[in-house]
């Protein structure tokens, strides 16, 4: 057994020594009763002031100039005699490529559509409507691949004009 296990108890559970504050004073219950009471108080300084003459010098206020902003009209816009040109026209596709992408992009907008009439409506369509879009799409596709170039575009090429 240690010492602690031989040292009396009280109710408790804790040892007398536990109980009783070893010197009279430094409890801690009274350390933060001061903590408590000077709570806010600012303690005085007893150190020499900063030299005042810093701090009581006259600035002279500066009044503004009017002078013109050289870079006021940077940003204004002049639209008095600018004409824009007229835009570029649409890029024109053959019939035969207009209904390949009608196709490819089409007949699976109409499959979907087609499905949503058949839950909402429960109609049925014939088994060649459905077909024709598949035929239409894979038509579309292949036509698009075989008229695909072969030649790689110039990699400095951005489609610009000047």
């Amino acid at each position: 057994m240690s010492e602690r296990d031989e040292r009396p108890e009280d109710a408790a559970g804790a040892s007398d020594e536990a109980s009783q504050p070893s010197e009279p004073g430094t409890s801690e219950e009274e350390a933060w009763r001061e903590i408590v009471e000077n709570y806010g108080e600012r303690p005085s300084l007893d150190e020499t002031p900063v030299a005042p003459s810093i701090f009581e010098q006259k600035i002279d206020i500066v009044e503004p100039v009017d002078e013109p902003d050289p870079y006021e009209d940077m940003w204004r816009d002049d639209d008095e005699g600018y004409v824009p040109p007229p835009p570029p026209p649409l890029p024109r596709t053959t019939p035969a490529r207009f209904l390949a992408w009608l196709g490819v992009l089409g007949a699976p907008v109409a499959v979907l559509a087609l499905i949503v009439v058949t839950q909402v409506s429960g109609r049925s369509f014939s088994s060649w409507v459905i077909g024709g879009l598949v035929a239409a799409f894979l038509a579309g596709f292949v036509y698009l691949l075989v008229t695909m170039s072969n030649e790689p575009r110039d990699p400095w090429d951005d489609g610009a004009r000047v």
